[in-house]
């Protein structure tokens, strides 16, 4: 399979730049994990198709944690990231978008967005122990279709890349949550015991392919998990309308 835009050629699921050396591959197994602090709550509404709808979200600051997050064409890695919660209806897995940041005109900077979209109950829940003093502080962990240095599978802390712009369009990266927990900050008053929140599929060890025919269907196994991503995000853009 071969995928062409603008600045990258993918080939066999790894990425190559014009002027940039090596390759990049992605990693279904390995986990980037977050820490957020400052956790605000935003209320709100806007009107979409004429109806009233509720934008409700929490901002907070996130930090990569064990772990470094950049563009492929940045030299140095993010960090500091400006992180969104938003709710979605259901109870499906919370998702995990990346992006470049816009500013005030829509130009983007050299900073990186994050985006998480957490099922209404949990969402619900996390607002509730903010507001009640319980959660100024956030860790979570998801898998992503970010990219690694081919060859740096062992390099510590791992260096995980957002591709560069593609056909004009800011490139953003996906991911699935798998473990979400919060409590209250140092500087807080001590509560409830903190609330953990975690999916019951952890992401189990994965082993070197053994031969050609496991390394290939490992691959088509992650093509099919990055296509049920992209299909949840576009069921949650129909059901946020």
């Amino acid at each position: 399979m071969n995928d062409r835009t603008d600045s990258a050629s993918i080939v066999d699921g790894r990425m190559t730049l014009p002027g940039v050396a090596g390759a990049f591959v992605q990693d279904a197994a390995k986990l980037l994990a977050f820490t957020a602090e400052g956790l605000v709550v935003v209320s709100g509404h806007d009107w979409r198709d004429g109806a009233l709808h509720d934008a409700g979200r929490i901002e907070a600051h996130a930090r990569p944690n064990g772990a470094r997050l950049a563009r492929i064409d940045q030299p140095e890695p993010a960090q500091d990231l400006s992180l969104t919660i938003r709710s979605f209806p259901g109870e499906n897995a919370p998702l995990l978008r990346l992006s470049s940041a816009a500013g005030a005109q829509g130009d983007l900077d050299d900073r990186l967005a994050a985006e998480l979209f957490l099922p209404h109950p949990l969402f619900a829940g996390l607002r509730k122990d903010l507001t009640d003093g319980r959660a100024g502080h956030l860790s979570f962990a998801a898998t992503t279709n970010l990219w690694l240095r081919e060859g740096s599978a062992d390099e510590e802390p791992p260096l995980f890349h957002l591709a560069p712009e593609a056909d004009g369009r800011p490139r953003q990266a996906h991911g699935r949550v798998q473990s979400i927990s919060w409590r209250a900050a140092a500087n807080e008053a001590a509560g409830d015991p903190a609330f953990l929140a975690r999916q019951p599929d952890q992401p189990a060890e994965t082993e070197p392919p053994e031969d050609p025919v496991a390394e290939q269907l490992r691959r088509i196994n992650w093509s099919l998990k990055q296509v049920l991503i992209v299909l949840a995000f576009l069921m949650l853009i129909i059901a946020l309308k």
